[in-house]
C-alpha cells in the first residue's frame, strides 16, 4: 500500500512543461530550480497520488503541496470547470499560523494575476462577518485548524461546499500523530469522505467494511481524496502515511530529510576541576551563552522548560545591556500579541535572539537564524532535529545546532544523542488507539447533521487509523453514554447528559441544544486553571493559579524576561509593576519536565555498557582511596585508550572526554557503574533515612509507571510509607531504618506478575487519573467548556469532574470516559507498557545491591533534586556545588587522568 519514491518520476524540465503555463513560469522567475522535495512531491501529486512528504524546514514543503493544487485550479478554470465550492483544505496544528498560511498562499496567486482563485483562513479568530462571507462564497482554499473543520464538517450550511474537495494538506503531521487532536482531525478526514464519495456516488456496489456488524457498505467513487502530508522529522514513515490516508489507502512516501546537510556540536566548557554532575553553575551557563549569542547574528536558543526560558532570557539582557531590547523570550504562557510581536521582529532580522521553550519548534516562519542552541539535552532526537532544523532555512544551507551540556550526565545524555542525530535514528511515533472520549465527540457531530446508522458511523470510524482496532462492544458502550450519561447516570440524568437519540435506527441528536453545546465545546485541549497578568493596560501572560495562590502583595516573579511585583488578583487577574531590581522566584508552570525518550535512555545505557569495558575495574576488597589510585595509576593506558575511544568515536573535546571518563572511574570507586549487563541498586544511609538509588537506565514515563508499582509493594511487602523522585535513568525510594530491603526482596517487589493490579491499585489512592478525567470529560463532552457562549471558570470545571468522576469510580468504573482516562494515565502521562518490558527483562541480568557511604556521582542529579526546588534563584548552583565538592573532591584527587604518566 505504500510505496517510497526514491527517484523523481519527471526531469525538471518535464515537470515543468506538465505544470499549468503561467505557473511554470512564475515559478522559474522566481525560484530557478524545484527543491529535491518538489521535484520529487509534485509529480505524485499531478498523478493523483496522496503523499507524505518528509523534508526539512525551510525546503519549500508548503509549495510543493500547493504547485499541484494551484496546477489543478488554473486547468479546472481554463476548462471553464472551476469548482464555485472547495477545492483544498489547509490544516494547520497552530491557530496562529493560519493567517500568515492565508497571506503565503495569496502571495503568488497575486502574483500570477489569477484573482478567480480564492484562499480564507477559518479559526477561532475569524470574525463573524467573515465566517458570513465565507458562507455565502466558500473560497477554493481554505486553511484552518482540526477543530474548526470538525465544526464546519457538522453545520448544513458548509456541506455543499464540501462536496467539491480535492485535496486535504495536513502541516507539521508530526505534532498532529502523537495527540488526540490528529485522532479527531482524522475522523473528520473520514467524514470528508464520506461526503465526498455520497456526491460522487457511483452505482457499483463495493467490498463492506471490516468490522462492521451489518451489510452496510460505503460508496466507491473515482473521485477520490487526495491527502498530502507535510512533516520535519518523524519516523516510521510507513506507520505515519497510514495515519494519514487511513486504513487500505495507498500512499507515496518521499523522505527528503537524509540529504539536508547539518553540523551538530557539542559544547560544554570546562572551567573549574572537578566538573559537577548537577551543573556547572547558571553564572558561568549564562556567561558562555553571551560569548556565543555575541558571535552570531541570530541565534535561537531552546531550554527545556518555559522558566528555564524566563530566568535565560532575563539574565542576557541583564549581562547584554546594549543588545537587551534586541534579546526576547518566546513561549506559549505569553499573551499572544507578545508573541506574535517577537515572532514578526525576528522575521525582520531586528533581534540577536529569542529564548523559547517548544512555542517555535514548529514551522512558524520566522526567517533566518544562524545557529539554534539547546540549553541541555532536548530529551529526544526528532526535537533535536526540528530544533537544529530552524536554522540554516533553506535546503542549500547548513543547519547549525550546539547541544549545551549542563553537567556531565548531560554531557553523557548530548553526546549519545548527537550521533543517534547523526545517524537519523529517530523515536517510533506513539499513536493514540481508540480514544474514547474523541470517538465520543465525533459522533455527536456525526448526529447533529448526518442521516446515519450505528453501523454506518461504525464502520466509517474504522477506516481511521486511530480507531483502525476499535470493537463493537466499546462503540455501543460509548453510544450507551452518549444516550444518557452511563448505566450509573441515565436512570436520572438522561436529561442531562444524553445527547444522541436513535430515532428510526438512525443518529439524531435530542433538541437544538445539542448542537450549540457542540459547536461550543468542539476541541481536545482541556481547559487549565491559568491567570492573566497585566502590567497597566498589557497583557504579560498568564501563569497557574496555583503559583498565584502562593504568592503575596509585594512578591515578585519573572514572566516575558521581566521581573515584576505582584500588587492584586481579582477575578483570575493579576495586577503587577516594574521591580527590576529584585530578585526574582521563577513561575513554576503546570508544563511536565519533558521525559528522556526511552530510545535515548537505551543507548545511553549501551554507551555506559561500552566505556565501562574500556576502563579498569577497581580492585577487588580495596576499601583504601591509596590502593585505589595505585591500580588506576597501573592502568593509565587503559584510560587513555578509553578517552581516545570517546573522542574520535564520537567527536568529543579532549576535556570533555577526559571529563566523562573521570566521572565514570569515581562512580566506580564509589560504586558500579550501572550497565546493560547487570541490575545495580545502591543502598545510602543519612540522617536516620535509608535511600535506595534504583538504576532502571529506562526512561523518565516508564520509571513513573515502574516506580508507583515498587512503591505500593514496599506497603504490602515491607510494610509503612516510602516516598519516591523519579529522573530518566531511575528512581529514589527513601524509606525508615525499620524498612530495610535486603536482595531477595527486591525480587519480590520487581515480580511481573500482578503489576497491572499493582499499579491500579496505586492509581486508585493518587490523582493522576482524576486529574486525567477532567481533560477527557471535556472532550467528550461530558464537562462542557463552554456554557450558553461563556467560558466556565476553572473551579467549576473541576468541580463538576470531580463529582462525576466519584459517581462513575463507585459506581460504573467501566464507563467509557473513566476507561479512557485510566488509559490516559496509563499510557501516555505513563510508559507502562516499557515499565512492564523492564520487570519480564530485568530477571534475565545478575543483581547487585551495592551500600555505599555516599551518594555516588551516578545518583547525584537525582539526590539533590529533591533540594533543588526549595533553593530561590541564586542558591541552587552554589549549594550544589558546594555538596558536590564535599562529597567528591578528595576523590576526585585520587583518580588519574590520561595525561598522568
Amino acid at each position: 500500500m505504500f510505496t517510497r519514491v526514491e527517484k523523481p518520476a519527471l526531469t525538471e524540465p518535464r515537470l515543468f512543461s506538465a505544470l499549468h503555463p503561467e505557473l511554470a513560469t512564475w515559478f522559474a522567475n522566481k525560484f530557478t530550480h524545484f527543491s529535491p522535495g518538489q521535484l520529487t512531491t509534485v509529480p505524485e501529486i499531478l498523478a493523483g497520488h496522496s503523499a507524505l512528504l518528509c523534508s526539512p524546514t525551510g525546503t519549500g514543503k508548503t509549495l510543493a503541496a500547493f504547485l499541484g493544487v494551484f496546477d489543478y485550479l488554473a486547468k479546472a478554470h481554463d476548462r471553464k470547470e472551476l469548482p464555485a465550492g472547495l477545492v483544498a483544505i489547509y490544516v494547520s496544528p497552530l491557530r496562529a499560523l493560519t493567517y500568515d498560511l492565508q497571506k503565503n498562499l495569496q502571495s503568488p496567486l497575486d502574483e500570477l494575476g489569477w484573482k478567480h482563485i480564492r484562499v480564507a483562513s477559518r479559526s477561532g479568530d475569524t470574525t463573524p462577518k467573515e465566517r458570513a462571507a465565507q458562507r455565502r462564497k466558500p473560497p477554493h482554499i481554505l486553511v484552518t485548524t482540526p477543530e474548526s473543520l470538525t465544526l464546519l464538517l457538522s453545520q448544513p450550511t458548509w456541506i455543499a461546499a464540501f462536496k467539491t474537495v480535492r485535496f486535504l494538506i495536513i502541516d507539521e503531521l508530526h505534532a498532529l500523530a502523537e495527540n488526540k487532536r490528529g485522532s479527531l482531525l482524522m475522523a473528520s478526514a473520514e467524514r470528508l469522505e464520506d461526503v465526498i464519495a455520497t456526491a460522487h456516488r457511483s452505482p457499483t456496489p463495493s467490498t463492506p467494511v471490516s468490522g462492521s456488524s451489518s451489510a452496510f457498505t460505503l460508496p466507491s467513487s473515482p473521485f477520490t481524496l487526495q491527502r498530502i502530508g507535510l512533516s520535519a522529522t518523524v519516523a516510521p514513515l510507513e506507520t505515519v502515511a497510514e495515519f494519514l490516508v487511513g486504513t487500505d489507502r495507498p500512499c507515496r512516501i518521499i523522505d527528503i530529510a537524509p540529504f539536508k546537510r547539518a553540523h551538530i556540536e557539542l559544547f560544554s566548557p570546562l572551567r573549574k576541576n572537578p566538573y559537577p554532575p548537577a551543573g556547572w553553575g547558571g553564572a558561568r551557563l549564562h556567561k558562555e551563552l553571551c560569548t556565543l549569542l555575541l558571535q552570531k547574528r541570530t541565534t535561537l536558543i531552546f531550554t527545556n522548560t518555559r522558566s528555564g526560558a524566563e530566568s535565560i532570557g532575563l539574565r542576557l539582557k541583564q549581562l547584554l545591556p546594549d543588545l537587551a531590547p534586541q534579546i526576547e523570550v518566546h513561549h506559549a504562557s505569553l499573551d499572544r500579541a507578545v508573541r506574535l510581536e517577537v515572532e514578526d521582529r525576528l522575521k525582520r532580522g531586528e533581534l540577536r535572539a529569542v529564548v523559547c521553550s517548544t512555542s517555535l519548534e514548529l514551522g512558524i516562519d520566522i526567517g533566518s537564524i544562524d545557529t539554534v542552541v539547546m540549553v541541555s539535552a532536548p530529551k529526544g532526537v526528532s526535537r533535536a532535529l526540528q530544533r537544529i532544523g530552524r536554522s540554516g532555512h533553506s535546503m542549500k544551507q547548513t543547519s547549525h545546532g550546539v547541544l549545551f551540556a549542563t553537567n556531565i550526565n548531560d554531557l553523557v545524555e548530548c553526546t549519545v544523542t548527537a550521533q543517534m542525530m547523526e545517524r537519523r535514528e529517530l523515536e517510533p511515533v506513539r499513536l493514540h488507539a481508540d480514544p474514547l472520549d474523541v470517538l465520543a465527540q465525533h459522533l455527536v457531530g456525526l448526529a447533529i447533521f448526518s442521516s446515519v446508522t450505528p453501523d454506518e458511523a461504525f464502520a466509517l470510524l474504522r477506516r481511521a487509523q486511530p480507531f483502525k482496532e476499535l470493537t463493537r462492544e466499546k462503540f455501543d458502550r460509548v453510544l450507551r453514554y452518549l444516550e444518557g450519561g452511563g448505566v450509573s447516570l441515565e436512570r436520572n440524568y438522561r436529561d442531562v447528559f444524553g445527547k444522541i437519540r436513535l430515532v428510526d435506527g438512525q443518529l439524531t441528536i435530542p433538541s437544538p441544544r445539542t448542537a450549540r453545546d457542540f459547536y461550543q465545546n468542539v476541541g481536545t485541549i482541556a481547559a487549565s486553571p491559568m491567570i492573566q497578568v497585566r502590567l497597566g493596560r498589557r497583557n504579560l501572560g498568564q501563569v497557574e493559579e496555583m503559583f498565584m495562590k502562593g504568592l503575596r502583595p509585594g512578591d515578585t516573579f519573572v514572566l516575558n524576561g521581566r521581573t515584576v511585583r505582584l500588587i492584586e488578583t481579582r477575578l483570575l487577574t493579576a495586577k503587577v509593576a516594574e521591580a527590576k531590581n529584585s530578585l526574582p522566584t521563577v513561575p513554576r508552570w503546570n508544563a511536565n519536565k519533558m521525559p528522556l525518550t526511552s530510545g535515548i535512555a537505551l543507548e545511553v545505557a549501551r554507551f555506559r555498557t561500552e566505556l565501562a569495558s574500556r576502563l579498569p575495574a577497581p580492585p577487588a576488597n580495596s576499601p583504601t582511596s591509596i590502593n585505589l589510585h595505585a591500580s588506576l595509576a597501573a592502568n593509565v593506558g587503559r584510560i587513555e585508550s578509553a578517552t581516545d575511544w570517546l573522542a574520535t568515536g564520537y567527536s568529543l573535546s579532549r576535556a570533555n572526554s577526559e571529563a566523562i571518563v573521570r566521572h565514570f572511574l569515581l562512580q566506580s570507586q564509589i560504586s558500579r557503574v550501572p550497565t546493560t549487563g547487570f541490575f545495580l541498586i545502591e543502598r545510602y544511609e543519612e540522617r536516620g533515612l535509608l535511600h535506595y538509588f534504583v538504576h532502571s537506565l529506562i526512561g523518565r514515563s516508564p520509571n513513573d509507571a515502574l516506580s508507583r508499582i515498587i512503591v505500593w509493594r514496599v506497603n504490602q511487602i515491607v510494610g509503612g510509607n516510602a516516598r519516591v523522585t523519579i529522573d530518566d535513568y531511575g528512581f529514589l525510594l527513601t524509606v525508615a531504618p525499620f524498612q530495610a530491603i535486603d536482595l531477595p526482596t527486591w525480587k519480590k517487589l520487581f515480580v511481573r506478575e500482578g503489576a497491572e493490579e499493582a499499579l491500579r491499585s496505586a492509581l486508585s489512592e493518587a490523582d493522576l487519573v482524576k486529574w486525567q478525567f477532567r481533560g477527557v470529560a471535556q472532550t467528550g463532552l461530558m464537562v462542557p467548556r463552554r456554557v450558553h457562549g461563556q467560558e466556565r471558570g476553572a473551579r467549576s470545571l473541576q468541580w463538576s469532574a470531580e463529582i462525576i468522576f466519584d459517581v462513575l469510580r463507585r459506581h460504573e468504573p467501566d464507563h467509557p470516559l473513566l476507561e479512557e482516562a485510566y488509559a490516559e494515565a496509563t499510557l501516555r502521562f505513563l510508559d507502562t507498557p516499557r515499565a512492564l518490558q523492564f520487570l519480564d527483562d530485568v530477571h534475565n541480568v545478575p543483581w547487585e545491591l551495592v551500600p555505599t557511604d555516599r551518594v555516588s556521582p551516578f545518583s547525584f542529579g537525582i539526590f539533590v533534586s529533591k533540594i533543588k526546588e526549595t533553593m530561590t534563584l541564586e542558591d541552587p548552583e552554589t549549594t550544589i556545588e558546594r555538596l558536590y565538592h564535599d562529597r567528591y573532591g578528595a576523590d576526585l584527587a585520587n583518580v588519574p587522568s590520561a595525561n598522568d604518566q
